[in-house]
Formats: C-alpha cells, sequence, structure tokens
C-alpha cells in the first residue's frame, strides 16, 4: 500500500482541518455544563451540539473537576486547593507537571494553551488515535481501506465506545497502539522502545485495569495470528523485559496509589466470577439499539452506561451475505483455518466469562478474576469484528435481493420479539433496513465494494444511534468562566467558616474544581486519619468500614457517617459547619402569607428528611425555620442550606436558587407523622411566611390560641 496515494493525501487534509475546526471551537465530549446548570446556576452554558448526560458522573464529577484543580494548583502533584490535599497521581491520568507526562503525549498542551485549548486538543487526539490505530488493526485482517476506516468509525459508534468515551475513552484508544510497533518493518529494538511507551502511555492516561486485562488478551492473539515468531526465544523474553518495563514505570509513578487502593476495601481486594451479563446484552451485540429507546432511556433496568455493547450491524448483515460456499477457502488451508479457530476460540472463552458462572480461580489464569464480565464487553466485540471481517475477507460476499428481504425481515421480526414486549413503538431499531437497501442498490453490480457498503451501512446506522449521546461541548466555561452570585454566595459561605466550604448538593469534585475547599469531594484513596480525627468516637472498625475506600462525600443532615454505597459516602454536616436549629412552636398566627414548599424524603431509617424552598430575603445566615408536629420532639432539629436550581437563577430576586433548604427530624422522636406545618422565618426581616404542603401531609392546625 502507498502511504501517499491521493485518498490517503485527502483523507488526512480532511482529517486536520476537521481537527483544526474542532480544537479551535474547543469542543470536547464533556457532559460538564450539567455542573454549570444544576449546581452553579450558570443557565447560559450549553452543548453546541447535543445535550449533557447527568448519567455520565465519572467525568463531569470527577475527572474533568480534578483537571480544572490540577489547573489551579499550577499543575502539581498534590492538590494544595484541596481539603484532603490529596495526591493527584490517581488512575485518572491527569497533566501533572511532572516526569511522567513523558507518557501522556496528548496532555503536552497543558501550560503552554489556555487550559480550554489543551483539553480539546486531548479530546480530539484521543479521537484520533482511536480511529487511525483500529484502521491499522483491521486492514491487517483483510480489511481495505475504506472498509477499514468504516470499521473503527463503526467500533467508536457502538455503545460502549460512545456511553464510556468521555471518560475510559483514552483506554480504548490507546490499545492499538501497544500493538501496532510489532507490525512495523524496523529492527526488533525499535519495536520494542515503541510498545515500552505506548504500554507506559496506556497505563499512566487512564488505570483501570479489567479493561486493559481484557484487551491485553486480545492483543496477545493478534500477535499469535500475524507474528508467531514473537513467542519464540528470544523474542519472547525481549517482549516480557520490555513489559515488565512498562509495568514497573506505571508502577513507580503510581506507586503511593497503588498502595493506598490495595488496601482499601472498595475498589482494592475485588475479585469477579463469570457470568453477570444477560442474555439481552448478547442479543443486542446483533440489535444495537434493543435496550433503550432514541432518547437513550434504558429499558430494562441498568443505566444507559451499563447496558453499553460493542453492537453492530455489520455481524448479522455479514451473517446473511456471506459467500458460504467459499468457506472451504479457510478450512482447507491449514494457516488459515489455524487463524480462523484462534479467533473463533479466543471469543467464545470472552463470550463464556461473560455469560457462564465460571468461579474466579479459574479465571486466575488469565487474570480475568480481575475483570467483571460486563467490563469484558469491549475487548469480546473487538474479538468479534476481527472474526467476522477475517472470515469475509476469505470467503467474500453474495449481495442478493432474497437475501436482503431474508435480513430484513429478520430485523423486523427480532425488534417486534424483543422490543414491542416493552411497549415501545418508535422504529429506531428498523432505520438501519432502508440504509442497506441503499447501500445494495448502489453497489450490487460492483462486487468488489460489498464489503465496504456493509463496513458503511453499519457504521452509518451507529452514527446515527449513538452519536448523539455525547454532546459537542465548548471546553472554554470549564477553564474561563466568570463568577456568578452564586459562585460568591458559596465563597462567603467558605470564608465565615474558617476557609472551608460545607454545603451539600455539589457531587463528586465539582467544587474543588471552581477552586473551593469544599468538605464534598472525591477522594480516590481514603485519608484515615483526618476522618479519625473529626469521629473519634466511632470505634476502628466501624470507621474502616465506612471511611476506607474510593469516596465521594456528601455532607448531610445526619447524626453520623453512613456508607450509602460501595463509593459514596455521607457524612453529618454539623461536625464541620454550624447549622441553623428549627424553632418547635405550637401555634402559628392566622392569615400568614404563603410561600415556598416542601416535600418529605426518607433517605435512612434513622432520620426523616424534608427538602424545600423558602421565601426569604435576606442572606444565608438569616433564614430560619419553625416547626409545628403532631406530637412533642425530644430532640434538636438541624436544618441547612441546600441549592435549589429549579428556582431562578438570578439570585437578586426574592426567590432564588439559594433558598432551598433540608432538614433532618431523627425518626426516633417522629415515626410516621400525621401533620406537618413549616413557617419561614427570616431573621433579616422578622417575615414570617406559610409554605406549602405535599399532598400526603396535611398542614397541623394550631395547638393553641397566641
Amino acid at each position: 500500500m502507498k502511504l501517499f496515494n491521493s485518498k490517503n493525501i485527502i483523507f488526512f487534509i480532511l482529517f486536520i482541518l476537521i481537527g483544526f475546526i474542532y480544537i479551535a471551537n474547543t469542543w470536547s465530549p464533556s457532559s460538564y455544563a450539567h455542573v454549570l446548570k444544576n449546581h452553579f446556576s450558570y443557565e447560559e452554558v450549553k452543548p453546541d451540539f447535543g445535550k449533557s448526560r447527568p448519567v455520565r458522573s465519572d467525568e463531569w464529577a470527577v475527572v474533568t473537576p480534578l483537571t480544572q484543580a490540577l489547573v489551579r494548583n499550577d499543575y502539581k502533584r498534590y492538590n494544595e486547593t484541596s481539603l484532603y490535599q490529596e495526591d493527584l497521581r490517581i488512575n485518572y491520568g491527569l497533566p501533572i507537571a511532572d516526569w511522567g507526562i513523558i507518557f501522556k503525549p496528548t496532555m503536552w498542551l497543558y501550560g503552554h494553551v489556555n487550559p480550554a485549548y489543551a483539553y480539546s486538543f486531548h479530546w480530539f487526539a484521543i479521537f484520533s488515535l482511536f480511529i487511525v490505530g483500529y484502521s491499522f488493526l483491521f486492514k491487517k485482517f483483510g480489511a481495505s481501506n475504506v472498509a477499514a476506516i468504516s470499521l473503527s468509525f463503526g467500533l467508536y459508534f457502538t455503545g460502549f465506545s460512545q456511553f464510556w468515551w468521555n471518560e475510559k475513552g483514552p483506554i480504548i484508544a490507546y490499545f492499538p497502539w501497544v500493538v501496532i510497533p510489532f507490525f512495523l518493518k524496523t529492527r526488533i529494538i525499535w519495536k520494542l522502545v515503541l510498545f515500552y511507551y505506548f504500554s507506559v502511555a496506556w497505563l499512566l492516561t487512564n488505570l483501570y485495569p479489567p479493561i486493559q486485562i481484557s484487551l491485553a488478551f486480545v492483543g496477545f492473539i493478534i500477535l499469535l495470528i500475524h507474528h508467531p515468531k514473537l513467542f519464540r526465544l528470544p523474542s519472547i523474553i525481549y517482549i516480557a523485559i520490555a513489559a515488565a518495563l512498562a509495568a514497573g514505570t506505571a508502577g513507580l509513578y503510581l506507586k503511593d496509589y497503588l498502595i493506598a487502593t490495595s488496601a482499601t476495601l472498595y475498589p482494592g481486594g475485588r475479585h469477579s466470577m463469570g457470568g453477570d451479563v444477560p442474555f439481552r446484552f448478547v442479543i443486542s451485540w446483533l440489535f444495537p439499539g434493543l435496550n433503550f429507546t432514541w432518547g437513550y432511556r434504558s429499558l430494562i433496568g441498568l443505566n444507559i452506561s451499563e447496558i453499553g455493547v460493542v453492537g453492530m450491524y455489520y455481524y448479522i448483515v455479514i451473517a446473511f451475505f456471506l459467500n458460504y460456499k467459499n468457506f472451504g477457502e479457510i478450512w482447507n488451508n491449514s494457516s488459515k483455518r489455524k487463524i480462523f479457530l484462534i479467533l473463533t476460540t479466543a471469543f467464545i472463552l470472552q463470550l463464556s466469562w461473560m455469560i457462564l458462572p465460571i468461579p474466579s480461580k479459574i479465571g486466575m489464569f488469565l487474570l480475568w478474576d480481575n475483570v467483571q464480565p460486563s467490563r469484558m464487553q469491549f475487548a469480546s466485540g473487538v474479538t468479534l469484528i476481527l472474526l467476522a471481517l477475517y472470515t469475509v475477507s476469505n470467503t467474500g460476499i453474495i449481495l442478493s435481493l432474497r437475501r436482503l428481504i431474508l435480513l430484513s425481515g429478520f430485523i423486523i421480526a427480532a425488534w417486534w420479539a424483543f422490543k414491542q414486549p416493552y411497549g415501545i413503538k418508535r422504529f429506531e431499531d428498523l432505520v438501519f433496513i432502508p440504509i442497506i437497501i441503499v447501500a445494495y442498490a448502489i453497489s450490487k453490480k460492483r462486487a468488489s465494494s460489498h464489503h465496504e457498503a456493509i463496513a458503511l451501512s453499519s457504521m452509518i446506522f451507529g452514527a446515527i444511534l449513538f452519536g448523539r449521546f455525547n454532546p459537542l461541548q465548548s471546553a472554554w466555561p470549564i477553564f474561563n468562566i466568570p463568577q456568578n452570585q452564586t459562585i460568591r454566595h458559596l465563597q462567603e459561605l467558605q470564608d465565615s467558616n474558617n476557609g472551608v466550604l460545607v454545603f451539600p448538593g455539589l457531587p463528586g469534585s465539582i467544587a474543588n474544581g471552581m477552586g473551593f475547599r469544599s468538605l464534598s469531594h472525591t477522594t480516590p484513596t481514603p485519608h484515615m486519619e483526618f476522618w479519625k480525627k473529626h469521629f473519634p468516637e466511632i470505634p476502628s472498625d466501624q470507621l474502616n468500614l465506612i471511611f476506607n475506600r474510593y469516596s465521594h462525600i456528601n455532607p448531610a443532615a445526619i447524626p453520623y457517617p453512613k456508607l450509602l454505597q460501595a463509593d459514596a459516602i455521607a457524612v453529618p454536616i454539623n461536625r464541620f459547619t454550624k447549622t441553623s436549629q428549627v424553632i418547635e412552636v405550637s401555634h402559628y398566627p392566622e392569615n400568614l402569607p404563603n410561600d415556598g414548599y416542601f416535600s418529605l424524603e426518607r433517605k435512612s431509617p434513622d432520620i426523616m428528611q424534608l427538602n424545600g424552598w423558602a421565601g426569604w430575603k435576606g442572606a444565608t445566615d438569616s433564614h430560619g425555620m419553625e416547626i409545628i408536629f403532631d406530637s412533642k420532639l425530644n430532640e434538636k432539629i438541624e436544618m441547612i442550606s441546600i441549592l435549589r436550581p429549579d428556582l431562578p437563577k438570578n439570585t437578586n430576586q426574592r426567590i432564588s436558587a439559594l433558598n432551598g433548604f433540608q432538614i433532618m427530624i431523627p425518626r426516633s422522636d417522629v415515626k410516621n407523622p400525621t401533620c406537618i406545618t413549616l413557617i419561614s422565618v427570616d431573621r433579616s426581616t422578622g417575615e414570617r411566611r406559610l409554605l406549602t404542603n405535599p399532598p400526603e401531609i396535611p398542614l397541623c392546625q394550631s395547638f393553641s390560641s397566641q
């Protein structure tokens, strides 16, 4: 193949032009607009295309805010702007100004240009690595230039890639480049140097062993097929040394993180067994839109990211149009049969781990006990593409009208059988039928383009179905947004609380990303001494159970720390700041003006929680509340301020996003109240207003007259 033929040059120029436009607009796949709008009242910030996805909290609540924090911290290793002073050499690759940046080439612009451009460049570079890398691998398994590029884009436009892209994109994008050096026509020493470099980059740009271990198996299969001599002496020794050096380099860089993580309850010590992938996931490899709607609403209970698979119509179209008469071309040729059997066996092993209850002890032989079966999805999808591609490259295609009709009927029947029971009447799954019909009409008389037409059709459908998931979000407001009234209000709260912001409703690290020394945070490693200092009365075993983990830390109106889920902790807000006391009264004046509303939440068996908003005019520290119950309370009731994004964002108005509140009532006092009355008190003006009750809770009448 000539590298500098006219088609390649045109493609390269278009690619560079798209990259220039992308970076000039500081575009990114970030869903951070969700944070700016819903947590910091920047109503005007929106993606240029698409919309932010709340489900992608790994990105907007952790990776992007920690990148912001690092920029504010002048790219230093330790997060000096954080309450926890945590080490930022963690699993998420960040552009820290240390020797590790050598192995993070997509982040080299940080510190030299506005971080918005560096952030955009990083994501376009990751996208480029993905498209070029997988195109290269697909060509090695028999694809033409057009088919290879189409399949690479097709792999990009699958559920797993798109639903996880803005956080796990670097892992899946770097993988081909770990394998590619062994295909280059150069001396073994340079192959090993490049293998070492890209292996370290793969591990440091985003360390997530479940996907990296499963993809390493795919890399082994690819090299076993194309370069079996690498597994003979002395080559295997050289590769083992290079791999050990790469792992050692990454381990040295992340030593403190790995040591701290290994001793945690989560994620340290996790071991998986096979078999938790539902059957509908396997079916959705063939029918990509099976488990969700056009608007990405999951039909099977799990969130949209968790149901992402490498589903492509490519597989099923190949199955219908394959020239089975030529299968002997594979089976009767010993070398081709060997490759086919290797790919088939590899895929069966991966599929078995996903759907069969294989004990973790068996998985240990391939390190798969560290791979949750659902995280095998991408690696198995790559193997299935390679198997289908290799098969069709050696047997050919019969693009006939009869087979097209059978394919269309099969797609319709599958849509009816698997999606209609959910009451879904949308036809997004059937959009592929007109696409493949058009492809058939255009290419039916050009046998050489049949496979290209199929790959291109599958890619187009994937782009239509999945290409809308990630937005085109300008990174400029992520790093360059001016302060608004909400930010200034939070700054005042921090200044009045000895320089620590204690405010609920700021998930993950978003507060620290905006520059606050916040109790709310995400700590990748535990900070046990910090928690021992603040909760000395809690027994060490209980403290270890709650805090010895990767943690999303959430301040709440609760009496003691609580483990919410494997990676989320709630801590009592009154240990870190003063809280307003709700005053119990026995009566209220008649004809109080109505302003505000509350709802009843039961977040815990230990407390009853009321969330709402009130018509206060003054600053937060002048907000007060009175309460009437149908029984006498024995303990103090606390009220904390929260942001209410559903209220007007203009905080100069009387009712604003800053007028939210949360009240915690011990359940030992009140089990099932028959009535509640809340009266807001504005201590700056003396005004009292009656809040509207939710429909299920009657208003308590005064128990005595004034």
